[in-house]
């Protein structure tokens, strides 16, 4: 087996050649043209020249016609083109033509007999519609001119079907398509994945941030696809997004912007509201973001340079109401105290994003390119995250997200061939911390016993965060992709690439106790004592009491998770991937997409862990009565496993039982047909197979948790498997005029999602008398619960979609895209979403549930026009209505276990609110000196829609029924939470030149 030394060499020997070899713009985000040329009653005889120009910076591409009069011109950057035919005499005509990014354009020229004029056969409009893909193009148009607040390029993916772009009140971003895992997504920048290995959200710096993950300003345009992406696409089973970057042309170029939204320029939301009423005015507070790019030659034609920076700085304000005071005695014990901390404070947020990019048009066939990104970020958020909230001043975490990237490619192309090689390198780190070490109290008005579930009754928190983590990845790669051009009707491309990963990981999830303690309603004390840390054995009667030095007491009233020291792992992982992808053009009407590639990582979850040697003996020793069973004589705790079906030697890993996973290959087909051979009726649609890989973060979990004497037991089976989709779709793609329409029917089937899962079984196998949808907590003797960890959970999403697009033209002025989507998601997750804990799989009542993360009905529209205002004013707009995400309620009416008749604890879904809101962008520019000057205001929410995304989804407990299932919950259904900001304005002023 080749060392990781020996790997580095090898790495190292690989980028050499292939930079001497091979590799600008990579195959995810460059563009194809391809058609036929014809003559006065013919094809075009073979070997025709056929060249464009790139009108910004003058690069060259060149191919020759066949047989048959067919060309293909690939591997071109998105952007406007020059196409100069050179006919049989030695005439050279042209015709202009724009490609995006990822386009497979499909033009035929024709050469007329008299005139010999090029003449393009289809509107410019449809010259992409034969493909196969299931997606939408987000253009620099609308990037530029759709209203938003954040500055994020990736707030208007949802454009595609099925696609979700979604900022919770924290300014946390998830991107997710359906009901599949947000983990599975990435992103493609020029070609590059940007995917997360160490944590959620699928792309590095995504998860957790209020930050952007790339600047603005820099990206050109980009694609989304939601199904149906072709093989050269890894480590992705859910929505891709390949984007491209500017870059410099022959002319100088450059903008800086400044904009800003404010506190005040925010409607209050109605819980902000309420807490005005309760004398908590929200303060005044701005996010400022600020920027600048440049571009232009360093020598016309040959080499171009692009730099952009962009800074955000965000003062949120959040205010500190305490809850359930009216439970609690007004003026005795600590209350006055808890009450004199509510007030007002400012979460500050501060962003610094660099990108610079090189282009070389070393000779008229090989090009180079060359990229460098910065990210640099902090952010102070409060404990409850919530801009009215239960977390006091202090009680905060200081989060940072930091990540660099470098990126060298070349390409060399060639007639019949194009090759492009790529070396690189990352760095991302993640490092949320506490400022203070001061334990997390929660302090909670008295409910009843019953009530001792979720935050009911919550008051105030207090302290410091307990979250303490760093988490690291680094890395550098290789890859080579080869198109080949040679064989009639066929575009066919193969590539290799290989990645070397580090993975540090360390942290505690509790750097500081964290106390649940109930406020009683008498005296107004905790049963918490500070002096001593612990619990109190019995009801506080004065603040006087005596500090307690006996072994710590937790009761109904009072809880304690006691301070885990920090413990790390640090692992490497080498990757390796391959793909072949055949796009055969089998009549001028039906194309063929045929693809296949295979995945392999050898260490993607700390392979060589060891389990603890205490862990081991404790869950092969004698099992005691739990549950109220006593197990039979000998019988040991995995024999009481074994009877529920669980085979504890399966997740035990002695150094060498864990293998790789194998069997990640991915067939991938696709076709399109146009029915008249006029590009105006085109059925398309594929299937595929995606492989993704699991966060390597459930290897740290496992060694934390394992770390800890007398703890938990975390354990990962031995037997790999990754997860994957299977993707269908079918679609008719019809022009409508002017207009492009699209119909389609989308399946997606999600398997292997990975899950952490109660594994404890009573002695006879079963949960004891615990709710279905409660695990059964409490594992070996003398050590906390089994937690085991498996790729087990699935998803599936069935859609059916309406798409209606009309591109701008100058003679229009205006262009509108629009995009209904039918859902129906589900999941079988116990939790009903892609959570990573799946407590009760294995019960019988495990099976599909609703997905939380999919409406049922979504539209998603964009306008943009420059003619309806006078003044040459532009207008944009985008509006987003849905019918609402399912709610997952825990309906506990009928008991909270199945003994005595009773039912136990179900869940029971409930109706979400409608989602509506409608943003505006208006904007003006007028020119001064060498350039414009820009004045824009953008207003998201308009109409200020209420958008509620949180509920009481607690349905109660049995007795007094005070809701319509039964349970003594009266706040039922009670909005605690927001899904969409207030009516936010945002003013922008840009100078451009």
């Amino acid at each position: 087996m080749t060392t990781h030394r020996a790997f580095h060499r090898h790495a190292l020997a690989a980028a050499v050649l292939l930079a001497l070899a091979g590799g600008v713009h990579a195959q995810l985000s460059s563009s194809t043209i391809q058609g036929r040329i014809t003559g006065a009653a013919a094809a075009a005889p073979a070997g025709l020249p056929v060249v464009a120009v790139n009108k910004d910076n003058g690069n060259t591409y060149r191919t020759t016609t066949r047989s048959d009069g067919s060309y293909v011109l690939t591997g071109l950057a998105p952007g406007s083109y020059e196409i100069r035919v050179v006919g049989p005499g030695g005439e050279q005509k042209s015709e202009l033509v724009t490609v995006r990014v990822g386009e497979q354009a499909s033009l035929d020229l024709a050469i007329g007999a008299a005139a010999q004029q090029v003449v393009i056969v289809g509107a410019q409009q449809r010259k992409d519609v034969k493909t196969s893909e299931v997606g939408t193009n987000v253009s620099r148009a609308q990037i530029e001119n759709l209203p938003q607040v954040t500055r994020n390029f990736l707030a208007f993916a949802d454009l595609a079907p099925g696609v979700r772009f979604t900022q919770d009140p924290g300014g946390n971003v998830t991107l997710q398509n359906g009901a599949q895992n947000q983990d599975n997504v990435n992103v493609f920048i020029d070609g590059v994945g940007q995917k997360n290995y160490i944590l959620r959200g699928g792309v590095s710096g995504l998860d957790s941030s209020r930050g952007n993950p790339f600047p603005q300003s820099a990206i050109a345009e980009y694609k989304v696809i939601s199904q149906n992406y072709k093989a050269e696409f890894d480590q992705v089973s859910s929505a891709a997004i390949t984007a491209v970057t500017k870059s410099g042309t022959n002319s100088f170029h450059g903008e800086a912007f400044f904009d800003q939204t404010r506190a005040s320029w925010t409607a209050l939301s109605p819980f902000e509201k309420e807490a005005k009423a309760k004398g908590i005015d929200k303060p005044d507070s701005t996010q400022n973001q600020y920027g600048f790019n440049l571009s232009g030659p360093i020598q016309q034609d040959t080499l171009h340079f692009f730099v952009a920076y962009e800074g955000k700085t965000i003062e949120t304000s959040r205010e500190v109401v305490a809850q359930n005071l009216d439970r609690l005695p007004a003026n005795a014990g600590i209350v006055p105290s808890l009450v004199a901390m509510q007030g007002s404070g400012i979460a500050k947020f501060n962003e610094d994003l660099l990108f610079g990019r090189l282009d070389a048009q070393l000779a008229e066939d090989h090009r180079l390119m060359l990229t460098a990104r910065v990210r640099r970020e902090t952010d102070l958020i409060p404990e409850d995250n919530r801009p009215v909230g239960l977390s006091v001043i202090g009680n905060e975490k200081n989060r940072s997200n930091d990540e660099t990237r470098l990126e060298l490619t070349h390409e060399w192309s060639r007639d019949r061939f194009l090759n492009e090689a790529r070396i690189g390198y990352e760095d991302y780190q993640w490092h949320p911390h506490s400022n203070s070490t001061a334990p997390l109290v929660k302090y909670v008005a008295s409910p009843p016993p019953s009530n001792w579930i979720g935050n009911v009754g919550d008051v105030l928190f207090t302290g410091g965060s307990p979250d303490a983590q760093d988490r690291h990845q680094k890395g550098v790669f290789v890859q080579d992709d080869f198109t080949f051009l040679g064989l009639l009707g066929h575009v066919m491309k193969t590539g290799v690439k290989v990645k070397d990963l580090k993975f540090d990981l360390s942290g505690t999830s509790r750097s500081v106790d964290v106390v649940r303690t109930v406020i009683d309603s008498t005296t107004g004390l905790p049963y918490y004592d500070a002096a001593t840390g612990n619990c109190l054995p019995s009801a506080p009667t004065s603040p006087a009491q005596p500090p307690h030095t006996d072994t710590p007491v937790d009761t109904l009233q009072c809880h304690i998770d006691r301070a885990i020291p920090a413990a790390g792992v640090s692992f490497k992982d080498r990757q390796f991937g391959i793909y072949f992808q055949d796009d055969w053009r089998v009549t001028d009407r039906l194309e063929l997409n045929l693809g296949v590639r295979w995945d392999y990582e050898d260490n993607a979850l700390n392979n060589n862990y060891v389990t603890p040697a205490d862990r081991v003996a404790a869950l092969f020793a004698p099992d005691v009565e739990r549950a109220g069973i006593t197990p039979a004589p000998g019988q040991t705790y995995a024999q009481s496993l074994a009877k529920g079906g669980i085979n504890i030697s399966d997740y035990i890993s002695n150094g060498s039982s864990r293998k790789a996973f194998k069997g990640a290959w991915q067939p991938r087909l696709g076709f399109s047909y146009d029915l008249l051979g006029d590009k105006q009726s085109v059925v398309f649609g594929g299937w595929g197979r995606a492989y993704d890989r699991a966060m390597a973060n459930h290897a740290l979990d496992e060694l934390q948790k394992n770390a800890q004497p007398g703890g938990e037991i975390w354990l990962i089976k031995n037997d790999h498997k990754m997860p994957y989709t299977d993707q269908f779709a079918l679609g008719l793609r019809q022009a409508l005029g002017p207009w492009n329409g699209e119909v389609g029917y989308t399946n997606s089937y999600a398997h292997n999602q990975f899950n952490w899962f109660g594994g404890n079984r009573d002695p006879n196998g079963g949960w004891g008398t615990q709710s279905p949808i409660d695990p059964l907590w409490g594992g070996p003797q003398g050590f906390g619960t089994l937690i085991l960890g498996d790729f087990i959970s699935q998803a599936k999403t069935q859609t059916v979609y309406f798409k209606l697009d009309k591109p701008y033209t100058r003679d229009s002025g205006w262009t509108v895209s629009a995009t209904y989507t039918y859902s129906d998601g589900k999941t079988t997750n116990n939790e009903w979403t892609n959570n990573i804990f799946n407590w009760t799989y294995g019960r019988s009542t495990a099976g599909w549930n609703p997905s939380k993360d999919v409406e049922r009905h979504r539209l998603v529209a964009a306008a943009l026009s420059d003619r309806l205002l006078p003044w040459g004013i532009v207008l944009s707009g985008k509006m987003t209505l849905g019918s609402g995400l399912p709610r997952r309620i825990v309906d506990c009416s009928g008991g909270f276990n199945t003994e005595n008749g009773q039912k136990g604890c179900v869940t029971v879904k409930g109706d979400g609110k409608a989602f509506r809101q409608f943003d505006l962008g208006i904007a003006k520019d007028v020119g001064v000196g060498f350039g414009r000057i820009t004045v824009r205001a953008d207003v998201l929410n308009l109409f200020n829609s209420i958008n509620y995304g949180g509920f009481d989804d607690w349905g109660g407990g049995p007795g007094n029924p005070q809701n319509y299932l039964g349970g003594d919950n009266a706040n039922l259904g009670k909005p605690n939470g927001m899904a969409g900001p207030m009516r936010t304005v945002k003013l922008t002023a840009r100078y451009a030149f």
